[in-house]
């Protein structure tokens, strides 16, 4: 490997710790100071309208942060995987939830109520901090969203959810898929058809064993080579 590819794996692996302890600054607050609950996969965290009365946290599960489009559509916008907080913009800016926050999978959730959250950032300035990057984060994530929803084609944007999604073992990723196809769509900015043909191309071409809620990348390297 030559210089600069070190230095880029150097970089990458100090990020990686980064974001990791920043995690860990959150959960350590959110577990201290939160309320758990379980909540069932399809329920509703919050609405779109409701009252922003407090602040989330992701202990387990995966959650989709979704609005209604004019025609009744649901898109979904974010999805925050476990480890990640979620409902803090609406609480920080005192606004009205914007959007509604459902799981897409038996979820563990951690609360704390909106009237705390501010004292105990003040007090946690190691949490402050973490939410602060982790927002920043999210900003720049959102802007090379938009960049690739305008130069990338869709079996780019398409492989680079599956590749979030999944767990890789060995060679292979798994990916459970908790979204529907037309969920998918939403998200990589195509149509429901372009998904599920692009599913079943890679599927004929042995690339991937695709079924219904599965879809099973064979050589996670030389798919990723292809994109």
């Amino acid at each position: 490997m030559n210089e600069a590819g070190v230095r880029g794996d150097a970089q990458e692996t100090a990020s990686n710790r980064a974001e990791a302890a920043e995690q860990l600054a959150l959960a350590k607050l959110f577990e201290t100071f939160g309320a758990s609950r379980d909540v069932k996969k399809n329920a509703f965290i919050f609405r779109s309208e409701e009252e922003s009365q407090e602040i989330y946290f992701v202990q387990d599960g995966l959650v989709k942060i979704s609005q209604f489009a004019q025609e009744g559509q649901s898109i979904t916008l974010f999805l925050r995987h476990k480890g990640e907080v979620f409902g803090a913009a609406e609480v920080l800016t005192g606004q009205k939830r914007q959007r509604y926050a459902r799981c897409i999978t038996d979820s563990r959730i951690l609360s704390i109520p909106a009237a705390s959250f501010i004292g105990l950032l003040r007090q946690h300035p190691d949490a402050l901090y973490a939410l602060t990057v982790a927002n920043a984060r999210r900003l720049l994530q959102t802007q090379r969203y938009v960049e690739t929803l305008v130069s990338r084609p869709v079996a780019w944007r398409l492989a680079q959810l599956l590749l979030q999604l999944g767990v890789r073992s060995g060679k292979e990723t798994v990916v459970t898929l908790p979204l529907s196809h037309e969920e998918i769509s939403y998200v990589i900015g195509c149509s429901r058809q372009t998904v599920t043909e692009t599913l079943g191309r890679w599927r004929d071409d042995g690339i991937v064993r695709y079924e219904k809620k599965q879809v099973v990348i064979f050589d996670t390297d030389a798919f990723e080579a292809r994109l």
